[in-house]
């Protein structure tokens, strides 16, 4: 990475070799396993056994397992695992209040590079790869196709929403596209099995959101990715602190008690979205710009 504020399409590709050390999504099989072969949670007759049970009514009786049956004098059948394969599917918010940094790189920047990292990813498995990058004003939406066909598009997407998004600043966005409606256009693209990397920073974040979270998980395993800058721990004691945000500017005052309720509130803010979006069922990992993207990822997210 050459520049702080925008990413290049030779920044997306130079993440080939990288994207081999990511940990494995959820439900996913240890990096090596061959592509297609993902675990998925349904019982059936697969290639790889899951489990040894009692009998119940209505079971194939082609599964059961009569040596255990005659050892235990009761019926037992052999359960497997069914493998089948888990597309990848990234929404990516590349959205004017993630145009944000106080070191290394901008949150749209981090956000770029966590789903290039993660598209590479599907391409290494050879997992079908689906995308919908969005801004203030647009969403560009790529469903789930073959990597070696979407790779290249998605890329191209991901570079000009960025790039677009560092041209703009710092004007203020003519119209506001909501997480809602980007998780209402997402309900008839995410295949069903699929894994969904959600990364943005979760700023309009509302009950309705998370109506639209519950259902997009009843059909795919889903990653918040919540892209985060730490000023609020770095705060110094005192000092005039600039704020621009909306069309309005102004500068802060700081004292230590003033200080103390900044850090506290975003403090609950972090707290408070994580703990939402775990009880949807959602595994959540908070991203800090100023630190290594690649050794949070591989540590299973860091700390806001």
């Amino acid at each position: 990475m050459n520049n702080a504020l925008t990413v290049t399409l030779r920044d997306l590709m130079s993440l080939e070799t990288e994207a081999h050390r990511l940990p494995s999504p959820p439900d996913w099989l240890a990096p090596g396993t061959p592509g297609g072969e993902k675990t998925s949670r349904r019982q059936g007759r697969g290639l790889n056994f899951e489990s040894l049970r009692r009998y119940q009514p209505g079971d194939d009786v082609r599964l059961i397992d009569w040596g255990a049956t005659a050892r235990l004098r009761q019926p037992w059948i052999r359960s497997y695992a069914e493998e089948c394969e888990r597309p990848v599917f990234l929404i990516l918010d590349q959205r004017s209040d993630m145009f944000f940094s106080t070191r290394r790189q901008t949150k749209s920047v981090a956000a770029a590079i966590t789903a290039g990292l993660y598209a590479w990813r599907a391409w290494h498995d050879k997992d079908r790869l689906g995308c919908i990058t969005f801004n203030d004003s647009q969403i560009a939406v790529r469903a789930s196709q073959a990597p070696t066909r979407n790779l290249g598009p998605v890329f191209n997407d991901i570079c000009s929403y960025n790039q677009r998004l560092a041209q703009q600043a710092p004007q203020d966005p003519d119209e506001d596209i909501s997480l809602n409606r980007v998780l209402e256009r997402a309900l008839g693209l995410v295949p069903r099995g699929a894994w969904l990397a959600l990364i943005s920073d979760f700023h309009d974040l509302d009950a309705q959101g998370r109506s639209l979270l519950a259902r997009l998980k009843r059909r795919c395993a889903i990653s918040a990715f919540i892209m985060t800058d730490d000023v609020h721990l770095r705060l110094p004691d005192r000092g005039l602190f600039p704020v621009h945000y909306q069309g309005r500017r102004t500068r802060i005052a700081l004292n230590p008690h003033l200080r103390q309720q900044i850090r506290q509130a975003l403090i609950d803010h972090h707290a408070g979205l994580r703990q939402g979006l775990e009880r949807l069922g959602i595994r959540v990992r908070p991203l800090v710009t100023r630190r290594d993207l690649l050794d949070q990822l591989q540590q299973g997210g860091g700390d806001a």
